[in-house]
């Protein structure tokens, strides 16, 4: 599902006023700042599900450009929050000792081995050697330094090689969501409701003067509401689990 940020105004508005009880007195145009320039910002750094895991393919020859020659780095999209890894495309295996590692099976590739042949080897002897050699080539690539080290920078968009660049590379990276996703989201809802309202309080409290029916505004109490919806989503954030990452051997 997603939602228009004309859809979320309205949301937001309809909040404040209960429903049209009480006339407008944030703009919309303030509702779109805040939204803009302060919650999907804080969301999109700490909210773990704001952001998806894609892959980009990136060819070796950038490295001739006159715009890398000159700056020496990448910019990268403005939705990439973070790189998890680049990988080389050219990946060293055991593929360069000969062994033909996925077609160890018992109708393709078994006669072509040094080793083996079909009419000596039954189902369980093939089964072992290939086990063998899987973890005979696991072995090999740990010694392979298949991964690039770099420097990226979520503010500037910088991506910084720190390693020489000889191959294409497969970078891993969070890309955020469509704003448009975000909006539908039940806790970003929550939030920009409560920051909306604290800063409503912190408007109608800058002066004192009686509403048509000689009534006043609660501005402090305004503020605490919004504050405390925010905390409250905050909170429920903070205690979601986060992915952890670790290396599996077998």
């Amino acid at each position: 599902m997603s939602m228009t940020i004309d859809q979320l105004v309205d949301i937001v508005q309809a909040d404040l006023t209960i429903s049209g009880l009480f006339d407008k007195i944030l703009p919309d145009i303030e509702i779109i700042r805040l939204i803009r320039e302060e919650a999907l910002d804080w969301f999109y750094k700490y909210y773990q599900f704001s952001k998806i895991k894609i892959f980009y393919y990136l060819e070796k020859n950038f490295i001739t450009t006159e715009q890398y020659h000159r700056n020496q780095y990448l910019i990268m999209p403005q939705e990439i929050e973070d790189i998890v890894r680049i990988v080389k495309i050219d990946n060293p295996t055991l593929f360069r000792l000969g062994i033909q590692a996925p077609h160890l099976s018992i109708n393709m590739g078994v006669t072509n081995q040094p080793f083996l042949t079909s009419f000596v080897s039954t189902a369980g002897e093939l089964g072992v050697y290939r086990s063998v050699i899987s973890n005979f080539a696991d072995q090999i690539n740990k010694m392979t330094a298949n991964t690039i080290r770099f420097n990226y920078s979520p503010i500037s968009k910088r991506l910084m090689f720190l390693t020489a660049i000889d191959t294409d590379m497969m970078l891993e990276v969070y890309s955020r969501l469509e704003e448009e996703e975000m909006f539908d989201n039940v806790l970003f809802k929550q939030y920009v409701i409560g920051l909306c309202q604290m800063r409503m309080g912190q408007a109608v409290g800058r002066f004192n003067f009686n509403m048509p029916g000689n009534f006043q505004y609660n501005a402090a109490d305004m503020i605490t509401q919004g504050e405390n919806k925010m905390n409250k989503v905050v909170e429920k954030i903070e205690k979601e689990t986060n992915t952890a990452w670790f290396i599996m051997d077998r």
